[in-house]
């Protein structure tokens, strides 16, 4: 604590942000378990104790929620019609919940434009150019756009997600906000999966033997594992250039959301998952696996 006040300000900060985070309602939100790892979505579901996160990563999560609110007032003081921070849980499939960011009118449609507000580094907008919006939020806003159908407003057959980069990068690459248009995924299969997730939930739920949320605080972490728990998200194929030999290396690497794991190893252990060489393209683009790991059949290929 600095001397200059009689408390500690970073402590205050910190205990501020904290409150401030939307408090668990036991069910499964679009925007964070519609794809990744199950094993997370249970866990989160039922309320199993997390990590405190550390200041900095608060402050990050508020930076995403100050530019929501930024864009809300900009969009009313240019007097855009628009609907904000629409609450679609009732017209979601069961066990889900979930909040789109803005339906903006097109008069000339006669319809709301769904579109979705992110935060993403600077580096990942060339990705996002390449190959659009990421296949989560794809998910995600399909699922408001269905949700947003069923409650009856008349929507365009595209969504958007606006892109805000959060910083600049060395390259000279231009480095701006980027709308991203897609059509919604198809309904049965998204449902299928959203439904089939929940499943998943109530039944691990159930296997606790309490309802979400009871005995958090006394609960011993190795009673969170059950038979019901789902396995830890597998690792997914990349492949790198080694520069010196001129071949290309296949690797088994942790799926990018291990790195945000908020669990203790006891629940699990996925960010502890590490990588794992399995095999090399050599110039000729052939394939030759790595002792031990001829099994496993490469699903990525260099380009």
């Amino acid at each position: 604590m600095n001397d200059l006040l009689n408390f500690d300000l970073g402590e205050m900060i910190h205990g501020e942000l904290l409150r401030e985070r939307r408090p668990n309602d036991f069910k499964l939100h679009a925007s964070s378990h519609i794809t990744g790892s199950l094993r997370h979505a249970q866990l989160d579901a039922a309320g199993a104790p997390k990590r405190q996160r550390g200041l900095v990563d608060e402050i990050v999560l508020m930076t995403g929620t100050l530019w929501h609110t930024w864009l809300h007032d900009a969009l009313r003081r240019l007097g855009i019609p628009y609907m904000a921070e629409v609450n679609l849980t009732p017209w979601l499939p069961d066990g889900w919940a979930g909040t789109a960011d803005a339906f903006i009118w097109r008069p000339d449609l006669k319809a709301f434009v769904l579109v979705d507000f992110k935060t993403t580094k600077g580096e990942a907008l060339k990705f996002i150019r390449k190959d659009g919006a990421k296949k989560e939020h794809v998910a995600q806003a399909s699922a408001y756009w269905w949700a947003g159908k069923k409650m009856g407003i008349p929507l365009a057959r595209a969504i958007g997600v606006l892109y805000l980069p959060k910083n600049a990068t060395r390259s000279d690459e231009l480095i701006e906000p980027l709308l991203v248009d897609f059509k919604p995924l198809p309904q049965k299969a998204l449902h299928d999966e959203m439904a089939k997730r929940w499943g998943s939930v109530s039944s691990y739920v159930t296997s606790l033997g309490s309802e979400p949320g009871a005995e958090v605080s006394v609960r011993p972490l190795p009673d969170w594992v059950t038979d019901a728990l789902e396995p830890e998200q597998p690792r997914e194929q990349r492949i790198f250039l080694d520069r010196a030999t001129g071949m290309f290396e296949l690797k088994l690497m942790p799926h990018w959301s291990a790195a945000y794991c908020p669990y203790d190893d006891e629940l699990c252990a996925c960010s502890s998952q590490g990588s794992t060489k399995i095999g090399i393209f050599d110039t000729d683009g052939e394939y030759i696996p790595r002792a031990g790991f001829e099994k496993i059949k490469p699903a990525v290929f260099p380009r």
